[in-house]
């Protein structure tokens, strides 16, 4: 609770004064009206209005300086303190007693009032200190917040300079002078103290039990299991000049919890990162095992029997070779690009460098690359006339639409038809979008596997006898490319089959340079 100053108790002398002021105004009016029995009660009254205002005892003081002044000027005979009825006599010492017990009730209360209302005021500063601490994700930022908070319990008295150090890395290096950030100035002494207070997590200097003698209040930034930090308030030689010190002790104490939960989340985000670099190395090698293996297989065979009876074979046959070869090469290189460029959009949180791109120029070269691995003429293209431009990675949005063509490819049956589309999708409202989608006519996706399908090494033909091989990281590259972009990756179960939609949001078109004249 913090004491009054100077103002403050200058401002509640003056309200007491004027009180008795008016009490004694009272009393001279309607002296020639009343007896001193019934001027005694404004009397009382007066006193007890004005121990809302004055110490205790000031109000006592004035209280026997009244009463005194009362008896010469109201009690016969007047202008002497003598006193000729017995009655008066015990007017007066009831008017004493009355004037005591009324000045301790109402100077207590007004203590409690205050102190009531000092709790009140710690406790929703607490409060609200702790919800901001919570709403935080980097506790730090607040350190200047409790620097001014604690600064303010200290009266903001330049005598009583505030300073904080908190820990900058991990607790088994606070002895290193690097690990700590520091706010406020702090003198090599002060620093050793500081240090001590974190490593012990203890209170230290006057009222705390621990280094009384110390002329500066130490106090730590306490966690469940960890000590995140201290606070230095300088100049304070006793309990009575910082009267605030289990306040402040629980605004630091709070930043401690929220540095430690902090620490703490970021130990966890660390270990879980890990766990999912570890478990994607390791599904990575099984998988380059597991699906490199084939066609590695396949294209060393092809090639040892080119390189081993090359001459014994007919013209059909080596071409027939060559074609293993050249289709086994050319899976691996969609794998390998498969790989890379997840691991890369990973690596650089999902940004590219992007530039203004047709979205007819992209299809058209999907179209003319997948026609050489479409001997049935299966694949079809649908466009929306005057598209607007794309911004993106022209690269990255034709390997989406390659890998969803090659999806098509596997899991629908030779003859069925693979449409590719692009529209505008204007059910957003202002918002439109650019729509690019690949339709097939297969047996579709289990409702169940719906979400795994986007999710890197799952597939949705895990069921399926006889279903067509994969790393199961294309759809997973596509959405990422997706999100990479802005957009989305949604998969929709048709009529008679499946169908993937790549929705891009647009961007203000540019404006065409006017030619030179």
């Amino acid at each position: 609770m913090n004491p009054l100053t100077s103002s403050q108790q200058l401002l509640r002398y003056s309200i007491g004064l004027v009180i008795w002021l008016l009490g004694w105004c009272l009393l001279l009016f309607f002296d020639a009206h009343f007896d001193p029995v019934n001027l005694s009660l404004i009397l009382v009254l007066t006193s007890a209005l004005a121990a809302l205002w004055l110490p205790l005892s000031v109000t006592l003081l004035a209280s026997v300086v009244g009463l005194m002044a009362f008896n010469w000027s109201f009690v016969p005979p007047r202008g002497t303190f003598a006193i000729d009825l017995h009655q008066h006599t015990v007017l007066l010492i009831a008017m004493m007693l009355v004037n005591i017990i009324i000045a301790g009730l109402m100077v207590f209360l007004r203590e409690q009032s205050r102190r009531a209302q000092a709790y009140a005021r710690a406790a929703e500063e607490l409060r609200i200190w702790g919800d901001k601490l919570r709403d935080a994700t980097e506790p730090c930022v607040l350190l200047e917040d409790l620097h001014q908070a604690l600064d303010r319990l200290a009266i903001g008295n330049p005598r009583h300079p505030v300073a904080l150090v908190t820990i900058d890395s991990q607790p088994a290096a606070i002895d290193l002078p690097t690990s700590l950030q520091r706010i406020g100035s702090i003198n090599p002494e002060h620093e050793e103290a500081l240090r001590h207070c974190l490593r012990t997590g203890q209170a230290l200097g006057p009222g705390t039990g621990h280094y009384q003698e110390l002329d500066a209040l130490y106090l730590p930034m306490r966690g469940r299991s960890m000590t995140s930090g201290a606070a230095m308030i300088a100049g304070i030689t006793s309990l009575d000049a910082f009267p605030a010190l289990t306040h402040a002790q629980a605004l630091c104490d709070q930043m401690g919890a929220a540095l430690e939960r902090h620490h703490i989340q970021q130990q966890e985000r660390q270990a879980r990162d890990q766990a999912q670099a570890q478990t994607l190395r390791n599904t990575l090698l099984a998988a380059i095992s597991h699906d490199y293996r084939t066609p590695l297989a396949t294209i060393m065979g092809a090639a040892s029997s080119l390189d081993q009876q090359g001459e014994r074979l007919s013209d059909s046959q080596r071409q027939q070779l060559a074609r293993s070869i050249l289709d086994e090469a050319d899976r691996l290189r969609r794998l390998t690009s498969n790989v890379l460029q997840l691991a890369r959009l990973d690596a650089i949180g999902g940004k590219i460098q992007g530039d203004w791109e047709s979205a007819e120029e992209i299809i058209g070269s999907v179209m003319h690359r997948m026609r050489s691995h479409d001997p049935q003429q299966r694949i079809s293209a649908k466009l929306e006339s005057n598209l607007p431009l794309l911004w993106g990675d022209s690269l990255l949005l034709s390997q989406l639409l390659e890998n969803l063509i090659d999806n098509a490819f596997k899991y629908s049956p030779p003859e069925s038809p693979v449409n590719v589309s692009a529209y505008l999708d204007k059910s957003g409202g202002d918002k439109n979008q650019l729509v690019l989608a690949v339709r097939d006519e297969g047996s579709g996706i289990a409702a169940e596997d719906c979400e795994q399908i986007f999710e890197a090494f799952q597939r949705g033909d895990h069921r399926k006898p006889g279903a067509a091989g994969g790393t199961g990281i294309g759809l997973a590259l596509c959405r990422a490319i997706a999100r990479a972009h802005g957009g989305e990756l949604e998969f929709h179960a048709t009529v008679t089959g499946a169908s993937f939609e790549c929705h891009l949001p647009l961007r203000a078109q540019p404006v065409n340079p006017e030619p030179d004249l």
